[in-house]
């Protein structure tokens, strides 16, 4: 599974590097993304806070959510903000036999899982679920199910390859050790690593999510 799921920032200055290849071109591509990362920082700014006023409004203790150390790095803004992503590890696993695995410095090996699953609004209304237990795997595409969260919350923080850390859309995964059979874990993502300008079913474009995955089986 090769070069997974790439953070959308980085593909910003791939295409700043293709435009001298168009000279007839006059458009000024570093003006159109400095303007999309003011953008995208005003939506991590407002969705910050709706995230933060729902742990205070819904948590006895605020404390026990973990804050996400991922940064990343606006380059034309000159500026770094964190990931934004909260979570709380509500049962550690039953099973940790499994090892996720890198094949190369850019590829990681996707996991099959059985698991039960709820996404929410921050207002609580329940907008996906499974609350049976399926199968799901990385390696299709299910791009109304899967998104950038998934990922962060399924995968560890690094993988090893050689000797270098392999880090799922190179930022990493929440946990450092990812989740396995037995795990349980409640994440609140901002709406960028969500579905972003998206509308999804019943999901509005530009909502924070909160997401509770219970892995049943992993291999």
């Amino acid at each position: 599974m090769k070069n997974l799921f790439k953070p959308l920032f980085a593909l910003a200055f791939a295409a700043v590097a293709l435009t001298s290849c168009n000279k007839s071109d006059n458009t000024d591509y570093e003006a159109e993304y400095l303007k999309e990362e003011k953008r995208l920082d005003s939506i991590f700014t407002a969705d910050n806070a709706k995230i933060q006023r729902y742990i205070a409004e819904t948590s006895s203790d605020p404390g026990t959510y973990q804050e996400d150390s991922v940064k990343v790095r606006f380059h034309y803004l000159d500026k770094t903000i964190k990931r934004g992503i909260y979570f709380k590890v509500l049962s550690q696993p039953t099973d940790d036999t499994y090892e996720y695995k890198a094949t190369s410095t850019q590829s990681l090996t996707a996991p099959k899982l059985k698991l039960k699953y709820t996404a929410t609004l921050l207002d609580g209304t329940v907008v996906q679920s499974d609350t049976e237990g399926s199968t799901y795997s990385f390696n299709e595409s299910q791009p109304k199910i899967f998104n950038q969260a998934w990922y962060f919350s399924f995968f560890p923080y690094a993988v090893k390859f050689n000797g270098q850390d392999v880090k799922i859309s190179g930022l990493g995964g929440l946990t450092k050790n990812g989740l396995k059979k037995g795990s349980k874990i409640r994440v609140i993502t901002p709406s960028y690593w969500a579905f972003g300008g998206n509308t999804n079913d019943k999901i509005p474009a530009n909502s924070p999510l909160v997401y509770e995955f219970e892995v049943l089986t992993i291999e």
